[in-house]
C-alpha cells in the first residue's frame, strides 16, 4: 500500500534498463540479488482490448536514487519520454478499438500531388475523412472510427504516405476510391495473430522521423480508452494474502517458471504469452514485463460474450 503523503518521482524507467537477465551468468545474477538496492516496486497493469500488459519497476521518492539514464534532466529528455508514451498510447488505442472486422489502408501520393509540409499532409487527411463521413452518412452509417499515422523522411527518401486503421463498415473499394491524391492506395482486413493486433500497433507507431511540433498520429473522437491500474501489492497465488510487489522480485528473477505461474495466477482469465526480466547493471535494480491475452470473444461494444450466448 502507498503510504499517505508519499510522492513518487516520475522517470523513464525503460531508459534505465541495460540488459536482459538471460544475458548474464547465474553467479552474477545471485550477486546482484544479494546486493540490489532496496526500494518500492510498482506493478502497472494495462488492459487494452484482449491484451494485458504488466510492467513491474522500482519507484523512488528522492531524485538522487533514480538511475542516471532515466532522470528527466531537461526539455529534450522530457520530449523523448513524451514520444515513448505517445507511441504506447497510440498502440494501445489500436488494440482497444479495432478487430479483424476492420481495415488497414496505406494511402500514397501520385507524383505532383505530394504535400509541401506536414500541415498540408494533415489537411489532406482531414479532407479525406470528411469525404468518408459524407459517404457514410448517405448510407446511414455513423462517422468513421479511425487512427492514422503520417510518414515522411526526406533524408531517408521516404515519400509522403499515410497508414490508416478504420472500422470496416464502409466497403474497402469505396474507401480507396475516395482518396483523390494517388492511385496506388492499398487496403486489407486487419488480421490478428497469437498476439492480437500488437504487431500491427507496433508497426504503425514505429519511429516516423517526426520533426519538432509535428504530431505523430491523429484519431477520431469517441474511441474507447484502455485501462491502467498501478498497485504495490498482489495476492499470493491470486487468492492468498496481499504481498508487496517488492517481495516477488527475487523469485521472479531467479525462476522463470515460478514467475510465469504467479503472474498467471494473478490473472486466471488471461493466458500468458511472454515475460521478460531486465536489469540495471549499475544499481542492481530489476524491471519485469509480461503480456497476456484474453481469448474470450467480445461484442461490437467491447463487452465479453459468455460462451452460452455465442
Amino acid at each position: 500500500m502507498k503510504r499517505r503523503g508519499t510522492r513518487y518521482i516520475p522517470y523513464d524507467y525503460e531508459a534505465a534498463i541495460d540488459k536482459s537477465v538471460e544475458d548474464i551468468n547465474e553467479v552474477f545474477m545471485e550477486y546482484m540479488l544479494k546486493t540490489k538496492y532496496r526500494c518500492v516496486y510498482t506493478c502497472k497493469e494495462i488492459r487494452a482490448g484482449n491484451q494485458l500488459e504488466i510492467e513491474i519497476y522500482p519507484e523512488f521518492t528522492r531524485k538522487e536514487d533514480i538511475p542516471e539514464e532515466g532522470r528527466i534532466r531537461d526539455k529534450e529528455t522530457q520530449r523523448n519520454l513524451n514520444n515513448k508514451n505517445a507511441i504506447k498510447y497510440c498502440g494501445r488505442l489500436i488494440i482497444e478499438n479495432f478487430t479483424n472486422n476492420d481495415i488497414w489502408m496505406t494511402l500514397t501520393y501520385a507524383e505532383g500531388n505530394e504535400p509541401a509540409c506536414w500541415d498540408e499532409a494533415v489537411k489532406n487527411m482531414t479532407n479525406y475523412i470528411r469525404r468518408i463521413n459524407y459517404r457514410r452518412k448517405k448510407l446511414g452509417l455513423p462517422k468513421a472510427k479511425y487512427i492514422y499515422v503520417t510518414e515522411h523522411d526526406p533524408d531517408a527518401k521516404v515519400r509522403w504516405h499515410h497508414h490508416v486503421i478504420m472500422d470496416g463498415l464502409l466497403d474497402r473499394d469505396v474507401c480507396e476510391k475516395l482518396w483523390k491524391l494517388g492511385d496506388r492506395s492499398q487496403s486489407k482486413r486487419l488480421e490478428e495473430d497469437a498476439y492480437g493486433l500488437v504487431g500491427m500497433a507496433k508497426y504503425i507507431t514505429k519511429d516516423k522521423h517526426r520533426q519538432k511540433n509535428e504530431k505523430r498520429w491523429n484519431c477520431s473522437t469517441g474511441l474507447r480508452q484502455f485501462r491502467v491500474r498501478k498497485v504495490r501489492s498482489k495476492r499470493k497465488g491470486g487468492n492468498g494474502r496481499y504481498v508487496p510487489v517488492s517481495k516477488y522480485i527475487d523469485t521472479f528473477v531467479r525462476d522463470k517458471t515460478a514467475r510465469e505461474a504467479e503472474i498467471q495466477a494473478w490473472h486466471p482469465e488471461y493466458s500468458l504469452l511472454e515475460s521478460q526480466v531486465y536489469y540495471n547493471g549499475v544499481n542492481g535494480m530489476f524491471y519485469i514485463t509480461a503480456r497476456l491475452r484474453d481469448w474470450r470473444k467480445r461484442d461490437a461494444k467491447g463487452r465479453y460474450i459468455h460462451p452460452n450466448d455465442s
